[in-house]
């Protein structure tokens, strides 16, 4: 083998070596990815039975997720992501199936097992059965409000004690609750409902008398639509946020008063653009957070992820929301699964913020997740794991290996009038093209660089390539491969005029082949 060869097969097998090296970083790049310059990515913590969410609360600068399990309720530590502790609070009865909610303040779990409201300690001490009928309840400071068909009852909470300090019965069938303490009083949302029939009241209450008695919104519902998970939150002005829910869609409504003094009141669907992805839809399951200055919220919405070498696909992702004055004024993702994630819930801390999803485990399971803002789930979470690169390695052999297969075919038909070019030249011999003339290798080359940009990449591909970043979306790509394997045929044969044409543009398709299709192998599918 003389030196042009070896240099040439050299050449060859770098210029290979790095298209599949780029492509290589750019598939690690695109698995190993957080969601967003907010979030971490994400950790499993636990797994569920029912669809449902997961509360989290703060303890001793200690971060907790709850888990309720057969006569027992799970402490999940997920302070740092890198030691996930479980601690277990043995309750006879209690199980997942029987807890409808469950909330922490001031060392205790308040939880609602079979519409009976109780209470324990978190190391699993003084278990306490209040005996009260509540179908829910919210903890706002020291109080804690319940409800049942025929009443709202306020409580203060005394260390294991509930004395109750107000109460109203005028309204009936109340199906949700939420609460929120705005300018020292206290804002009780409410959901009510009976037959097709729903309300919406925002009733207020100051420690002694009770205001605002009549709904703020009504609404008829059917047998394949309702409303439901109605929230409160507070930014100078108040949202009233709940989910409307048919057989079809899901969508974020929220009503907005401009001040506490409920006036200038306007009803909206929330319109929620994610930041470098576009307008979200079916917005589903949420949880509400606040600052004191803007409102958050932690919404699953239907987004259309644009991964890299794959068609744009639907997926159902945590959206994390930030509002003011009533209008959403930035939205990220909180999660990039590409699969279905639900039932958020998010909690402040002053090292930032903490989030737990479900997604689907398959025959009725649920896996729980976390992420979080802080610096040590990024630090800990946002690095390469092994299985990026196992995802990574595996997609580019897969892709790799199916691209010269099926691009092989269509480079060789991009080929076809180049090569019935050189059967003319070979049976007919024109006077100025006799031989291996190098005017007609160059002739051939040029046939073949034209069809090839006509035809290459194909149609499927072109289509994907449409909002993909430079270099892959580069019109003149293909032709630069062409101009490269030319180059390296040059090399091969060390001539300035070839002994075949036909075999030095074999030779030169062959290579031209292999380097075009490992470049845009990401995009074969």
């Amino acid at each position: 083998m003389n030196i042009h060869k070896l240099i040439s097969i050299i050449l060859i097998i770098a210029t290979v070596v790095l298209l599949t090296s780029y492509n290589y970083e750019r598939y690690l790049k695109s698995f190993s990815q957080s969601p967003s310059k907010e979030w971490s990515r994400d950790i499993k913590i636990g797994s569920r039975d029912f669809n449902r969410s997961t509360s989290i609360f703060s303890n001793n600068n200690k971060i907790y997720a709850i888990l309720p399990k057969m006569n027992k309720i799970d402490l999940i530590d997920i302070s740092t992501p890198n030691k996930i502790l479980i601690k277990d609070m043995d309750i006879n009865g209690i199980d997942e199936s029987n807890v409808k909610e469950i909330n922490y303040c001031n060392g205790r779990l308040y939880i609602v097992k079979n519409n009976t409201l109780m209470s324990v300690g978190i190391d699993g001490s003084n278990l306490v059965n209040y005996g009260i009928n509540a179908g829910g309840f919210k903890i706002v400071d020291d109080k804690l409000i319940t409800f049942n068909n025929s009443e709202i009852n306020i409580y203060k909470i005394s260390n294991d004690k509930l004395m109750l300090e107000g109460s109203i019965s005028q309204i009936k069938n109340t199906r949700e609750i939420d609460a929120e303490k705005i300018n020292k009083r206290l804002y009780i949302a409410l959901l009510t409902g009976i037959n097709y029939d729903r309300s919406i009241y925002l009733l207020t209450y100051d420690g002694r008398q009770w205001g605002n008695l009549k709904p703020v919104y009504n609404i008829s519902v059917s047998s394949f639509s309702d409303i439901d998970n109605l929230r409160i939150a507070y930014d100078g002005g108040i949202y009233l946020f709940y989910n409307s829910v048919s057989k079809n869609n899901l969508n974020l409504k929220y009503i907005y008063f401009k001040d506490a003094k409920l006036q200038n009141v306007f009803l909206k669907n929330a319109m929620i653009n994610v930041d470098g992805i576009g307008n979200a839809d079916n917005i589903g399951d949420f949880d509400v957070l606040e600052d004191g200055t803007y409102v958050y919220t932690v919404s699953s919405g239907s987004v259309e992820l644009s991964n890299f070498g794959n068609v744009p696909s639907k997926s159902t992702e945590i959206i994390y929301s930030k509002w003011k004055g009533g209008k959403v004024v930035l939205s990220e993702l909180a999660t990039k699964t590409g699969t279905w994630t639900g039932m958020p819930k998010i909690l402040n801390t002053k090292n930032g913020n903490f989030l737990t999803w479900i997604e689907a485990d398959g025959f009725g399971k649920y896996n729980v997740y976390a992420s979080s803002t802080t610096y040590v789930y990024k630090n800990v979470l946002n690095r390469v794991r092994p299985v990026d690169k196992q995802y990574a390695l595996s997609t580019l052999i897969q892709k790799s290996a199916a691209s010269l297969l099926i691009g092989l075919i269509f480079i060789l038909v991009g080929a076809l009038p180049a090569y019935v070019w050189f059967v003319v030249i070979m049976l007919f011999e024109p006077r100025r093209l006799k031989g291996e003339s190098v005017v007609s290798f160059y002739i051939g080359a040029a046939i073949y660089i034209i069809m090839k940009y006509l035809l290459y990449p194909p149609h499927s591909i072109r289509t994907i390539l449409n909002s993909v970043l430079k270099p892959y979306n580069f019109f003149a790509m293909p032709a630069i491969f062409t101009l490269i394997s030319y180059g390296l045929t040059r090399v091969y044969y060390g001539r300035k005029k070839f002994n075949s044409n036909f075999g030095a543009f074999s030779f030169m398709i062959i290579i031209d082949a292999i380097l075009t299709n490992l470049f845009y192998a990401p995009f074969f599918t």
